[in-house]
C-alpha cells in the first residue's frame, strides 16, 4: 500500500513544486493564487456535489460508524478553534479556517482512489458517506465565515448570502439529481468531470505559489498544531470513539485510515476567498502529505 500511495502522490507533489517555482520566480503572485482558489470554491465545489451526491449509494451506510467520524471531526474542529483563539490569539475567521483545516481530510484525491483498488464496494461506502456529508459541514463553516467576517452583524444579509454558498449549492444540485433519478447527458457528465479534475490542479498550484512566500513564527507554530491534530489527534479520538461504541475495528478500518489522510483543500480555498492568512494551511499541507505516506499504510496494517 505504501508504494501505491507514494506513486499516486508524486503528481500531487509535482504540482505543488511547479506552483512553488512559479511563485519563487515571481511568475505568479499570491493574488493570482487566490484567484485559483476562488475558482475552486465557486465552480469546482458545486460540480463535486453533482458528481458525488448525485451518484451516491445509500445501500451499505453504517450510520453508527459515520456518527463516530462526525463526532471525532467536531471534537478536533473545536479543539483547533479553541487553541487558536485562546493560545495564539487569532481572530474568529482565522480560527474557523484552522478548525476546518485540522478536521477535514483529503479523502477524495489522496485516499479514495487507492481504496477503490484495495477494498470492496461495501468497505468504501463509509468513505463515500463522509465525502457526501462533508458538504454540510463545509457549508456550515462557510456560513460561520460569512457571519464572523462582517463588520456589522446583519443576520438577514448573511442568511440570504447562503443562497450563493458553494457547498450548499453542490449539496442541493446533488440531491435534486439523486432523488429525481435523472440520467445526465454524456456531454454534461464530461463537463462535470473536467471541472472536478481541474480542482486538484488549481488548488495544488495555488498551494505551491503561496508556499513560496516567507512567513512568521506564529504561522509555523499553527501549521505544526494543525498537523498534529489532523493526523495524530484525529486518529486517537476516532479510535477511542469507535472502541467506546463497540464498533469492530475491521468494520471501521477504512474510516480510521480516512482519519490519517492529509489536510483537505477547503481550508485553503475559503481562506483565500475570505482574504485570510493561508501560511499555516499551506505548510501544514506539505507536512501532512509527507507524514500520511507512512501513517495510512501503518493504520491499514494495524487494524
Amino acid at each position: 500500500m505504501f508504494s501505491h500511495i507514494f506513486y499516486s502522490s508524486l503528481p500531487l507533489f509535482g504540482l505543488v513544486f511547479i506552483g512553488y517555482s512559479l511563485g519563487k520566480f515571481s511568475i505568479f503572485n499570491d493574488t493570482e493564487a487566490k484567484v485559483f482558489s476562488k475558482l475552486v470554491a465557486i465552480i469546482v465545489v458545486p460540480a463535486f456535489g453533482i458528481k458525488i451526491i448525485g451518484q451516491f449509494n445509500y445501500e451499505f451506510i453504517n450510520w453508527k460508524l459515520y456518527f463516530s467520524y462526525l463526532l471525532a471531526q467536531a471534537t478536533i474542529y473545536f479543539i483547533a478553534f479553541i487553541i487558536s483563539k485562546k493560545v495564539f490569539k487569532r481572530e474568529n475567521p482565522e480560527c474557523i479556517i484552522i478548525g476546518m483545516t485540522a478536521s477535514f481530510g483529503n479523502h477524495l484525491f489522496f485516499l479514495y482512489p487507492i481504496l477503490l483498488v484495495e477494498f470492496t464496494s461495501k468497505d468504501i461506502v463509509p468513505i463515500e458517506t463522509v465525502i457526501a456529508a462533508d458538504f454540510i459541514t463545509v457549508g456550515l463553516s462557510v456560513c460561520a465565515l460569512d457571519f464572523t467576517t462582517q463588520q456589522k452583524m446583519e443576520i438577514k444579509k448573511a442568511i440570504l448570502k447562503q443562497i450563493k454558498n458553494p457547498a450548499f449549492i453542490g449539496l442541493a444540485l446533488g440531491l435534486i439529481i439523486y432523488h429525481s433519478s435523472v440520467n445526465l447527458p454524456e456531454s454534461i457528465n464530461r463537463l462535470v468531470n473536467f471541472i472536478c479534475a481541474s480542482g486538484v490542479l488549481l488548488t495544488l498550484l495555488s498551494m505551491g505559489i503561496l508556499l513560496s512566500h516567507k512567513t512568521d513564527k506564529t504561522q509555523i507554530q499553527l501549521s505544526i498544531l494543525i498537523t498534529f491534530l489532523k493526523l495524530f489527534g484525529y486518529l486517537i479520538v476516532l479510535t477511542f470513539i469507535v472502541w467506546f461504541l463497540g464498533i469492530t475495528f475491521i468494520d471501521a478500518k477504512t474510516t480510521l485510515m480516512l482519519a490519517a489522510t492529509p489536510i483537505g483543500v477547503m481550508g485553503l480555498v475559503f481562506a483565500s476567498v475570505y482574504n485570510l492568512k493561508t501560511d499555516a494551511v499551506v505548510r501544514a499541507g506539505i507536512m501532512t502529505y509527507v507524514l500520511s505516506l507512512f501513517l495510512i499504510p501503518f493504520v491499514g496494517s494495524v487494524f
